[in-house]
């Protein structure tokens, strides 16, 4: 039998099992539900780390926050998304100009690496991007309400750590478990902005005659006006997951998700309509502007679904494989340079082909674009006298398809051209993206407390863009581009008492460029994105507190630069870049049932050889606030600091978005009623001081000049009442 050694206790025992990581799946030698079970042994209750809204746990071979469940049916306002869920933890930035959940997140940062260069997985699956990226659109997948802990790595993990941009990260959803009894649970929030959530989770229980197996589902209808004026959001959303136990080796488990949504879609305002029309301007009513609430809107439509079958084979084997896909169709209308400076047209163009003469017509855009992402993880793990060895392989790959037409808002979407023989469309094309990871490391334990994991893993991403109309060229352009790179890593974690953890790690990073770089008359003019990491911290926990820290250097080159004008993005090369800082966060129980929570974190991210920051990077980020969770009555008031940062980095920093503060208050109380069944009531008030402050640049307008800015939604209330039944 082979020894390891407990991260929490520091003891020798039983047979080694691969320590739970973001995207590997705990310990597949030994069967176990998928899941937020998955995260090493969980925070017992009246301990600091099971009331912590973001904690390090010790198994952590990188610097790492979970946001546990607790936190989340206490403190979160279930319209919520699984970005608004971690937005307490260190370095994290999130962005929600319409409310809490109430549309997609419209800029997200982990230690000021972008949406698009870090990591977003489901039970360790990687979600697909957009068409354009690699970042998931939030609102088009899970709610709050199917999510047992979100798990936040900040950094790359090791080879067997999947996915797009490691480097950056990765934020891992774990799913919620399965009850063991049988449970009908209705819920409904209610709140600002004519905001109404209703859903009902019916489980199942654990059937004895299906040996065990289990399982939920979950449906939910969200309907909201939105903060900004014009915004508005319907969604609707099916959840299910089952877990089938086949004898005592082999559990298989079924997830599927679907997910549409409708929204009136902002784009931020000028300085002098946030001014004028206050902060909460959106969309206006007037239908002879682009800004126009009818004029903006998007239809999203998704889903997810996995089959996972991890079996123990005996002898110290263990295998895990996952077929899984996924979708994403987007239908929307937008106006030509909504709250921009594009006047509307007058003068001769030309419907249908034919010439006509407009005024004052509201110029306007269509498009769609859909994907359809399938692919594979298979794992396998072998237990040996020295340590555990583990291989894999991500395979992965996206077909997708966008086309986009100029026409006329005001006059019932018909497209128009400029000239007699010009093209209404900016651009059509389909492309494809194929992804191949294999992976092999080996978790070597050569003293008792010691775990070093060196490993490989080799990525090899490949384009192809078949175009009738190039995006930004406007011809017929057909290529294909492989990136590829080998990505070492190592690390090495020590339990040097019990609840005392420390590790150090180095691993290479790398991203392919975006779909954007294809998209010109030079298809190889952008190297992929790299990174060294270097990084070492530890965690010491015990009942009364859990305390964090972790310093981290980051060597980019070739990083990709991009800046949006009038809805489309544009990118070029904006060098090597340094990521540098440190990272504090802890919670202690100062009496029974009262615990105090804070993180501080300093970060650095700026051009080489240049003092230019590189744009939406908070120089420090903070959080800090008292929880109270006492029998069957909680609460909560958390602050959350984001410091300065600028809004475009190219060819210097511009668009200065000042340092500003955000609180939140919770409070809950459980009512127990007869046989276990219970009552849930809790209050959620968001932006408690009601701080209007401008929180980030969304784009620039039409004249590449004139900034579109976020601000911070005002206070909002939500009551929630639920039932277990």
């Amino acid at each position: 039998m082979l020894t390891q050694v407990d991260p929490a206790t520091g003891q020798v025992s039983g047979t080694a099992s691969a320590p739970p990581d973001s995207s590997t799946p705990a310990d597949i030698g030994t069967v176990t539900a998928t899941g937020s079970g998955g995260l090493g042994a969980p925070p017992q209750p009246g301990t600091a780390a099971f009331v912590a809204p973001s904690r390090a746990p010790l198994d952590a071979s990188q610097p790492t926050s979970i946001v546990g469940q607790h936190f989340i049916d206490h403190s979160i306002v279930p319209t919520q998304n699984y970005d608004s869920i971690i937005k307490f933890s260190p370095s994290v930035q999130n962005i929600e100009p319409v409310g809490a959940g109430l549309q997609q997140n419209f800029l997200e940062t982990i230690r000021s690496f972008n949406y698009r260069q870090f990591n977003t997985t489901f039970d360790g699956l990687v979600l697909p991007g957009t068409i354009s990226s690699f970042a998931p659109q939030t609102e088009a997948y899970f709610m709050a309400h199917d999510i047992g802990s979100v798990r936040v790595d900040r950094g790359p993990g090791t080879a067997s750590t999947i996915g797009y941009a490691t480097f950056g990260g990765t934020v891992d959803i774990q799913s919620k478990q399965p009850l063991d009894s049988f449970t009908v649970n209705p819920f409904s929030t209610v709140g600002s902005y004519n905001t109404v959530l209703t859903g009902v989770e019916l489980d199942s229980g654990a059937r004895p005659e299906l040996n065990g197996a289990r399982g939920y589902l979950d449906l939910q209808a969200l309907d909201s006006d939105g903060y900004l004026t014009g915004t508005s959001t319907t969604r609707r959303n099916a959840f299910s997951k089952i877990e089938i136990p086949v004898g005592d080796n082999t559990l298989i488990t079924i997830v599927g998700m679907d997910n549409t949504s409708f929204n009136h879609t902002p784009i931020g305002a000028t300085l002098a309509q946030i001014g004028r029309l206050g902060a909460n301007y959106g969309l206006s009513q007037d239908p002879t502007s682009q800004a126009f609430k009818g004029y903006n809107a998007d239809h999203y439509s998704a889903d997810f679904e996995y089959v996972r079958i991890k079996s123990n084979l005996g002898d110290g084997w263990g295998i895990e494989n996952t077929p899984y896909t996924a979708s994403y169709y987007h239908r929307n209308i937008v106006g030509l340079d909504p709250n921009g400076t594009t006047p509307n047209l007058t003068g001769r163009y030309f419907v249908n082909g034919d010439a006509t003469t407009l005024t004052d017509a509201v110029p306007g855009r269509a498009a769609h674009s859909d994907f359809r992402d399938w692919g594979n993880v298979l794992r396998v793990t072998k237990d040996t006298a020295y340590g555990q060895a583990r291989a894999g392989l991500w395979f992965d790959n996206d077909a997708a398809g966008a086309y986009r037409t100029n026409i006329l808002l005001s006059q019932n979407d018909v497209a128009y051209t400029k000239t007699a023989t010009g093209s209404a469309a900016d651009y059509d094309y389909h492309t494809t993206l194929r992804t191949y990871q294999p992976y092999f490391e080996f978790a070597l334990q050569p003293v008792p407390g010691l775990v070093i994991t060196p490993g490989l893993k080799y990525t090899s991403t490949t384009r192809y863009l078949d175009a009738a109309i190039n995006q930004t060229t406007k011809v017929p352009a057909k290529f294909s581009e492989t990136y590829a790179a080998l990505q070492p890593a190592i690390d090495a974690r020590y339990a040097f008492a019990k609840g005392l953890v420390g590790y150090a790690q180095v691993a290479k990073g790398f991203l392919a460029p975006p779909l954007g770089v294809l998209q010109t008359t030079q298809p190889q003019s952008l190297s992929p994105q790299q990174t060294w990491n270097y990084q070492i911290g530890g965690t010491w926990q015990k009942d009364r507190f859990t305390v964090s820290g972790d310093l981290y250097y980051i060597d980019f080159s070739n990083r990709i630069a991009s800046q949006t004008i009038a809805g489309t993005t544009f990118y070029s090369n904006g060098g090597g870049a340094i990521y540098q800082g440190i990272e504090l966060e802890g919670t202690y129980r100062m009496i029974r049932g009262l615990s105090l929570y804070g993180n501080a974190t300093l970060n650095d991210a700026h051009y080489k050889h240049s003092t230019t920051t590189l744009a939406n990077a908070p120089n420090r980020t903070a959080a800090l606030g008292p929880i109270l969770d006492l029998n069957n009555f909680s609460a909560s008031l958390l602050g959350k600091y984001i410091g300065k940062q600028y809004g475009i980095d190219q060819p210097t920093n511009t668009y200065l978005i000042k340092s500003y503060m955000t609180a939140d208050f919770a409070m809950g109380y459980v009512l127990p009623i007869l046989n276990g069944r219970k009552l849930n009531f809790r209050l959620n008030v968001n932006n408690i001081f009601d701080n209007n402050s401008l929180i980030g640049l969304n784009q620039l307008a039409a004249d590449g000049k004139t900034g579109l800015y976020w601000t911070d939604p005002g206070r909002s209330v939500f009551f929630t009442l639920s039932a277990s039944l």
